[in-house]
């Protein structure tokens, strides 16, 4: 089964259907790092990255496009920062 994907371009929308055979791994929504271990033994259900430091519930199916889009996004923030 393929999943519908929808982009909106200067008021043009364009559809694709997107394969499901990319491979979707859990990253962190901070820097997109696939570091992750369970915080407390996992009881608590929350996730600690090992790159950045996040500690939180939530985490992101990404495919290789999305993790590079997350790591370019924390990258430009922590060089704006600095």
């Amino acid at each position: 089964m393929e999943d519908i994907v929808v982009e909106e371009n200067d008021d043009e929308l364009t559809v694709f259907q997107e394969a499901d055979d990319e491979e979707m791994v859990e990253v962190c929504p901070v820097c997109g790092s696939p570091d992750l271990y369970y915080e407390a033994g996992g009881t608590e259900g929350l996730f600690h990255c090992k790159y950045c430091g996040y500690i939180g519930g939530f985490v992101i199916d990404a495919n290789k496009k999305m993790i590079q889009l997350i790591r370019d996004e924390y990258e430009n923030k922590l060089r704006v920062s600095e």
